[in-house]
């Protein structure tokens, strides 16, 4: 009976497939290969010696360079259809990529089933160019396994995620939308505070008006006027006072003339009023800063809707494109009348300073009223709201394609 000596070879690859970058629309798990293969050298009379270590690993070599070429095989039909995967996304036909996904992923179990059969060959013919001039192993024997571990293909989630967002660049979008509803939310909050200014002027100058008569009258008693109705406005009111005082010829007219009377009610009350005219021209400013400052919020608020209304312009394939980019003109069209709506209040503001200089004594009361009335017809609070509301209608419908997308 003839005497045998097995020698064993092995190939292990434990992921034929390595370069995934460039097929990230595609999940293709680890591809694990495995060939195996007996030697067997016989004699009739002796224990037969191995096959030599070295033509060993020279068929071990044949079947993983077999094996390579059929990697390249692979990952070239896995590029190239990742590319068409790509394109079917981008015009948003997300079955049709998931179609395609499967056609590859019959493609490669093909590929790799020849691959098994392409690596016993490649064994076999080894063995042979290694027995020429060796008469031990023209003789071998070879038996050779080959095992392919593979779970299948699909699409990658990040194709799902695309698909859900037709290409979009959905991070960028809620960037965008982030900002919005933080300078919103900051908007907000200067709306709650506006009325509030508005009020402290209005009662500023309403209390200002009253003093300021109150003064006045206390002035011409003080002259010797028993008589205080009837008087002009301001500021006739105070040359009305020196000359009413002169005709009265009291004693406290002597070495005086209306002139100098007139200038003394004049200084009397404006040393008098001028804390009630500080209460006013301080409202004046706090109102007028914090209507500054909310200009400054409502025009990065419409420059961030410029930004995402130009971002949804170039997403076509976005479903909610349209209604993002929709609310997006809403949001610029409230903060453009919100704007004026401010840019009228500040002109009024700038108005009442100017019939308010020299103390307010320059102006009637009803001059000065009119100015505050002016003030009372500017529409902040009510398209503030309005803004608001539309920002929070841009943030959900952006949030709904995030969670779309995961």
């Amino acid at each position: 009976m003839a005497k045998t000596t097995t020698v064993k070879g092995k190939v292990d690859i434990v992921d034929l497939i390595r370069d995934r970058k460039l097929f990230p629309l595609l999940n293709v798990p680890a591809c694990r290969v495995v060939v195996e293969f007996e030697v067997t050298t016989s004699a009739l009379l002796t224990t037969p010696p191995p096959a030599p270590s070295a033509k060993i690993k020279r068929m071990e070599e044949a079947a993983e360079k077999k094996l390579e070429e059929y990697e390249k095989i692979i990952t070239s039909e896995c590029e190239k259809f990742n590319k068409k995967i790509d394109e079917l996304l981008d015009q948003g036909n997300l079955k049709e990529a998931i179609a395609v996904a499967s056609t590859v992923n019959t493609l490669v179990k093909n590929a790799l089933a020849s691959a098994e059969g392409a690596a016993q060959k490649a064994v076999e013919e080894a063995k042979k160019k290694e027995s020429q001039g060796d008469k031990l192993l023209t003789e071998a024997r070879v038996k050779t396994a080959v095992k392919v571990t593979f779970a299948g293909i699909s699409l990658a989630t990040q194709a799902t995620k695309l698909a859900a967002s037709h290409g979009a660049d959905v991070t960028a979008y809620l960037s965008i939308a982030k900002t919005l509803v933080s300078l919103g939310l900051e908007l907000k909050q200067q709306l709650k505070d506006e009325p509030k200014l508005r009020d402290d002027l209005r009662n500023g100058v309403d209390a200002y008006i009253a003093f300021r008569l109150t003064t006045v009258m206390e002035a011409a008693k003080a002259n010797g006027l028993t008589n205080t109705s009837g008087f002009p406005g301001f500021p006739q009111v105070f040359t009305y006072i020196g000359e009413a005082v002169i005709k009265t010829g009291k004693e406290i007219t002597k070495g005086k003339d209306a002139k100098s009377i007139a200038k003394s009610v004049f200084d009397f009350t404006v040393k008098t009023v001028a804390s009630k005219y500080n209460d006013v021209e301080k409202a004046r400013q706090m109102y007028r800063n914090h209507t500054v400052k909310m200009r400054h919020k409502v025009d990065a608020v419409s420059a961030e809707a410029d930004k995402l209304f130009a971002l949804m312009k170039k997403a076509t394939t976005l479903k909610a494109g349209v209604k993002i980019g929709a609310e997006c003109m809403q949001v610029k069209s409230k903060a453009r009348v919100l704007g004026e709506a401010m840019a009228e209040a500040v002109s009024f503001l700038a108005a009442m300073e100017n019939v308010m200089k020299g103390m307010g004594l320059e102006c009637d009361d009803r001059t000065i009223i009119q100015k505050l009335q002016a003030i009372d017809k500017s529409t902040i609070f009510t398209e503030g709201a309005g803004l608001i509301s539309n920002i929070q209608s841009v943030y959900s419908l952006v949030e709904a394609v995030k969670s779309a997308v995961g």
